[in-house]
Formats: C-alpha cells, structure tokens, sequence
C-alpha cells in the first residue's frame, strides 16, 4: 500500500512540474552547449515578471512564483526523472 501512495505521489508531482513547465515564457539567454536557459534580463512590460521600479527597487507582477519568468535570474534546463521529461530550475545564487 505504502508502495502505491509513493509512486501516486511522484506520478502527481512530476505532472504538476510538467505541466508548470510547459507555460514557458520567453527565454532570454540560452546556451546550446550547455542545455541551460538563463532568465537573467528583466520583462520589457512592466506588467509582467521582474524588473526595477521607479525607485531602483525590484518588483515582480503576475506569475512571480513561476522561476521561468523574465527577470528571476533562474537558470533551467531540461531533465529525465524516472523516464518522465521535465524542467529543472535552480534560483539560487549557487549554480
């Protein structure tokens, strides 16, 4: 039963990751040698993801827990995870 509840668990995050990447915003920098996407430059709307205000503070609107959008400074690439295509992303100043 235990069995079950993990693999039911896993199938759920992995979908919910899958399908949280599949709302990909515009990559802004990206290395083919690497297979990283770097979301390092600020959103030319103000409107949406991060960037500075008026005030040189960083603000974000819509999405913001989403690390693929422009401005997060995410750097993300694509992974296998128990036969499963996904996208990682780490926030993080330690790449």
């Amino acid at each position: 039963m235990k069995h079950i509840l993990v693999v039911a668990a896993v199938i759920l995050l992995a979908t919910g990751v899958h399908a949280k990447a599949k709302t990909h915003h515009h990559a802004l920098s990206h290395s083919a040698a690497s297979g990283y996407t770097v979301y390092n430059r600020d959103s030319p709307n103000p409107n949406i993801g991060w960037h500075n205000d008026g005030s040189g503070m960083r603000v974000c609107h819509n999405d913001c827990d989403n690390p693929e959008i422009p401005g997060s400074g995410a750097r993300c690439h694509d992974v296998n995870v128990m036969g499963m295509a996904m996208r990682e992303c780490v926030t993080s100043s330690g790449f």
